[in-house]
């Protein structure tokens, strides 16, 4: 076996910025009676197995097939293992033997980790691929390979026994897997590589303990975290409290197990109604403690291993190469800040209760969170500036120049080519300046009477912004788009054909560079309906895409889907939105949840014609239904489908051929339905 693997080349910064440099957060003290989080989720060919308790959490994956596979991630240091095994002549079966359960292990050199029981119904499994690192690592080697640049991450192999795998990684950190066969099985070195081979029962058995000498996270247990109106759902109650700590919330598990902003606002604003205020701040905090001095959000950060990889190179080389590392190439959670803020800080009782000591907080570079939510709200009302000053495609706001990514759609082919998308300046921008101005007009930040003022008068400026991201489609012409795109993806257009009696009016995804919208429809509208009160005009034309059948609409029989390239009258557009790529024709379950909640604060109104509300009473009931019939995906980040009799049938994400990537089995963001309830109808 190969000591040293090859390594995706980094596409992040090759320097350390020093606005980026965040100190370590201030930890709560641990739990006397540490509590136990133990829960599986299966999802395909993958087993996921959570562990946390004390000092210890981990999130065991094994995958089933021809290949293989065995993963561990550590929520701490987000670093983590993967063992690759050489592909079977037949698939087999590949989890924790018998009943067994996940268990935690701390040793007195200050590992810890988690052992568990493995079996296979295989008379042997070669390993053909070993990588210990940080989960950074592991995620770009599973996207493509390593290119020139990447470092030497060999381990040491001690044959034992028990065979151990150990590598010092380049923050200093220890990290280890030791692999012990049981109940007949063994283990021997064949050319350099490791081969289990099973025992008289023609199952392999071995343990596998993997370990990780990383300063634990403080968690938030359970009973800390949720309030008495979060939603009875104890897998989601887990999945959350696996992703929340005092220190910050992760994004998802495995491949997102470090903050990002956009990520923590979003499920902030949602959960908000159940979360307990200790968990609010916290994650508020998290936010303000990583803003630049410009009051830019940081999307992600890089921590542990990759940010001493990312601060090896820089010129100077900082002293701490552990220092994180954060990212700020996006424009959307820039947005996210001031109306969560406003959220807490001025409309939920505990929080303007505590307002004022929250914003005496500093964060770790010493400024007053006062003086760093400030600037932010400045930073909001600089990019609006142009619009309200000059209204026109030209002058919303756009991608960062050379990126082709900046809103939660952040895969290369997310947004079909476009620079300027539709949630950021229809949804966020002006969510943002009312936010804005009701913060500057309160005595939390100044006040600024000045200041609100011209925050309002940007907000009425942005308002009717959507008419630049306007599609029509004639009515001849749609239904003979869907129904070419029905027999192209394997399904009957019959149903869908047959919704379309008018002209096809949608929302363009995003604008092109000449301001030029881009035909997909999509089910952004979703941030519409979270941060605004749109007309009933808009509000039908939403409800009309969650209501007809796909491809005229959003609906399948496994949800609703993030985008529909139908209408696009473009093969090459087309393409870059099929049910293998990340934001293609798939089902996001937070996107879901963020309809879900948009739809019930719009019915909550007082003004909507009858025949508007209607159509959104049905539209609920459409999306809740779908919701429900995947109940237990809804932790998960995403899936996909797949044409069986016409129909679409359900698909996980990453699992077949052609799949751009693979699902997190937890995701922060799709926790948020501990905040929703269903219509009472369902």
């Amino acid at each position: 076996m190969s000591a040293i693997l090859a390594l995706a080349a980094c596409t992040g910064r090759g320097y350390a910025d020093p606005r980026t440099d965040v100190a370590p957060l201030r930890h709560a003290a641990p739990s006397p009676a540490p509590e136990l989080l133990r829960f599986d989720i299966m999802s395909g060919s993958i087993s996921n197995h959570f562990y946390r308790r004390g000092a210890v959490a981990a999130h065991l994956l094994t995958t089933s097939g021809a290949a293989p596979r065995l993963l561990v991630a550590f929520p701490a240091g987000n670093a983590g293992l993967v063992l690759g095994f050489a592909p079977l002549a037949q698939p087999t079966a590949f989890d924790l033997a018998h009943s067994t359960t996940l268990e935690g292990v701390e040793l007195p050199d200050g590992m810890r980790g988690v052992t568990a029981h493995l079996a296979a119904r295989a008379p042997a499994l070669r390993v053909d691929h070993a990588l210990l690192a940080g989960i950074r690592f592991l995620r770009d080697d599973m996207a493509g390979g390593l290119g020139p640049g990447a470092p030497s991450l060999a381990h040491e192999v001690d044959p034992g026994p028990p065979l151990t795998l150990r590598r010092t990684m380049l923050d200093g950190r220890r990290i280890e897997l030791r692999i012990e066969p049981v109940e007949g099985s063994t283990l021997a070195l064949e050319n350099n590589d490791i081969v289990l081979h099973a025992g008289p029962s023609g199952d392999l058995h071995f343990f596998v303990t993997a370990l990780h000498d990383e300063p634990p996270l403080a968690p938030f247990p359970v009973e800390d975290l949720l309030d008495a109106q979060a939603a009875n759902d104890p897998q989601a109650r887990k999945a959350l409290a696996f992703l929340a700590y005092r220190e910050k919330f992760l994004a998802g598990s495995w491949r997102f197990l470090t903050y990002f902003g956009r990520d923590t606002l979003l499920a902030l604003y949602m959960l908000r109604p159940a979360l307990e205020t200790p968990a609010i701040e916290a994650g508020l905090g998290s936010v303000l403690d990583r803003l630049a001095p410009d009051g830019e959000v940081a999307h992600e950060e890089a921590i542990g291993e990759y940010a001493a990889w990312l601060h090896s190179m820089a010129t100077p080389r900082p002293a701490d190469l552990r220092a994180p590392v954060l990212d700020y190439k996006m424009i959307d959670d820039d947005f996210l800040l001031a109306p969560m803020a406003a959220a807490y800080l001025l409309d939920m009782p505990a929080g303007s209760a505590r307002a004022r000591g929250f914003l005496a907080r500093k964060t770790p570079s010493g400024v007053l969170y006062r003086d760093a939510l400030r600037n932010n709200l400045a930073l909001v009302l600089a990019r609006a500036a142009p619009y309200a000053a000059h209204p026109g495609p030209g002058t919303l706001v756009a991608l960062k120049p050379g990126l082709r990514v900046g809103n939660w759609r952040d895969s290369e082919q997310g947004l079909g080519g476009g620079l300027i998308p539709f949630d950021v300046n229809v949804a966020l921008v002006p969510a943002a300046l009312r936010a804005a101005a009701r913060l500057f007009a309160s005595d939390l930040l100044g006040p600024d009477p000045a200041a609100a003022d011209e925050a309002r008068a940007y907000a009425d400026a942005w308002k009717g912004v959507e008419r630049h991201f306007r599609v029509e489609i004639p009515t001849a012409t749609a239904r003979a788009r869907v129904n070419e795109y029905a027999v192209s993806v394997g399904l009957d257009g019959a149903a869908a054909v047959a919704s379309i009696d008018t002209p096809v009016r949608f929302f363009a995804l995003a604008l092109d560079a000449a301001g030029q919208p881009i035909p997909v429809m999509h089910s952004d509208t979703a941030f519409v309906l979270l941060f605004d009160e749109p007309s009933p005009e808009v509000l039908t034309l939403v409800a009309h895409e969650l209501l007809r059948p796909f491809p005229a609409g959003l609906h399948t029989d496994v949800g609703m889907l993030v985008a529909n390239p139908a209408y696009a009258g473009d093969a090459a557009l087309a393409a870059m939105f099929t049910r293998a790529d990340y934001h293609g024709t798939v089902v996001w379950s937070w996107q879901q949840a963020a309809m879900a909640a948009g739809l019930s604060r719009q019915l909550a109104r007082k003004d909507l014609p009858a025949a508007t509300r209607e159509a959104l009473v049905l539209a609920e009931r459409v999306l809740w239904e779908g919701i429900e019939a995947t109940h237990a995906r809804r932790a998960e980040e995403l899936w996909s489908w797949e044409p069986a009799g016409g129909k679409a049938v359900l698909l996980p994400f990453g699992q077949a051929r052609g799949h751009v990537d693979e699902s997190n089995a937890l995701q922060l963001w799709s926790t948020v339905y501990l905040a929703l309830r269903p219509p009472p109808r369902l």
